[in-house]
């Protein structure tokens, strides 16, 4: 069955990056999925009253704010169609209209019909990332601001026995098939992991033809985190997969230590799966 991708553009305050255009029209080729994007146009409520309006002109800076989002949205999706044309990508596109303080949940509920979303990592982006993370019941893929050439050949799982592990590596499955090795990678020293689950996981991939091999590190205190991507670019891994921890609190996320470190900086692409 063809998968399906969406790329959301971003288009305010900040827009969604030519760089990050260019990995999702690869990803899909290598893929061969068809790719949604879903330019965001924003408008902002004017809440302006007559004593703003003698400091600033509110309603004029949102009349502004509206004007470049729907340049950038327009600016943004002429460029996936150029790129995926030239890389023959089935493409298709839909458009989400919103006022600027809902986005995050018309996207969260807007991935829910695809497969497999892709976001940039970004200074204001992540409460986008969180939003379809926690709310969209789908996996993404996290990019970091540099350009990848598709390919996922290398894949490696952050395993600790969890059951957010194991989803995540099920929702990774179709790069794991793909993939010349898969690595179940465990930080050994920051809590107990179960190695027995992670051996039969390794010896059901051997069975179904897939390379894969455990490797153990030590965290010595570091962040597991940035323990993991070390790690996994150390062991020339395209994609590291992890689950994504954390729990809502009055609508502010607790976040494990893992999921923290990612959703601060990247250094490779990561799966992330709740």
């Amino acid at each position: 069955m063809k998968r399906h991708i969406l790329l959301p553009l971003l288009t305010y305050p900040d827009a969604t990056s030519e760089i990050m255009v260019a990995n999702a029209v690869m990803l899909a080729r290598h893929m061969q999925a068809t790719l949604t994007v879903c330019p965001v146009e924003i408008t902002i409520p004017d809440v302006s009253n007559a004593l703003s309006s003698l400091i600033i002109d509110a309603a004029r800076m949102a009349r502004e704010a509206g004007a470049l989002s729907r340049k950038r949205a327009s600016a943004l999706t002429q460029k996936v169609v150029d790129e995926a044309r030239a890389a023959s990508v089935d493409l298709r596109t839909r458009e989400i209209k919103v006022e600027e303080p809902f986005v995050v949940d018309a996207l969260a509920e807007a991935s829910r019909a695809y497969d497999l979303v892709l976001l940039e990592l970004a200074g204001l982006s992540r409460p986008i990332v969180e939003a379809v993370l926690f709310g969209s019941g789908r996996p993404l893929i996290l990019y970091p601001p540099a350009p990848f050439g598709g390919r996922i050949d290398r894949v490696a799982i952050a395993w600790d026995g969890s059951r957010a592990a194991a989803r995540a590596a099920h929702d990774a499955s179709f790069f794991l098939e793909q993939a010349s090795k898969v690595c179940l990678l465990s930080v050994i020293d920051e809590k107990p992991v179960t190695y027995e689950t992670g051996d039969c996981l390794i010896e059901n991939l051997l069975k179904s033809g897939v390379t894969a091999e455990a490797t153990r590190v030590r965290a010595h205190g570091k962040p597991v985190g940035e323990v993991l991507q070390s790690k996994a670019l150390e062991l020339r891994a395209d994609l590291l997969v992890m689950g994504g921890f954390g729990h809502s609190r009055l609508r502010e996320f607790v976040l494990g230590g893992a999921t923290e470190a990612v959703l601060t900086s990247i250094t490779l692409p990561v799966l992330l799966s709740h």
